[in-house]
């Protein structure tokens, strides 16, 4: 599902109003959401035009590798669930697995 879908099809807008205190480090696909909540929703820096001094294009760099530094963790915690998808997809009675012995 597109970022955006889910931001309008399941709440999350609404619940950011319900709970003020709840933060968010969000990817791109979320940067419409920080607009509206910028004290709760933490999105990527913009990029800066091209003909910006460097120095804004230096500094933009070193945001984003804030920015991702903190979401890692999270990306890998996703990651790893997602590598046990073929065994969750395997799961049933070992008498359908002839190479399984019960023990």
């Amino acid at each position: 599902m597109h970022d955006q879908t889910a931001l309008r099809t399941e709440g999350i807008a609404e619940q950011l109003r319900c709970h003020p205190r709840v933060k968010a480090h969000v990817d791109e696909g979320y940067r419409g959401l920080a607009n509206p909540f910028p004290r709760q929703v933490i999105a990527p820096p913009s990029k800066p035009k091209d003909n910006a001094p460097l120095g804004d294009h230096h500094a933009w760099r070193n945001d984003r590798r804030q920015q991702s530094y903190h979401r890692i963790c999270v990306y890998y915690a996703n990651a790893e669930y997602k590598q046990w998808a073929p065994l969750r997809r395997s799961t049933g009675d070992r008498e359908d697995f002839p190479g399984v012995r019960a023990r």
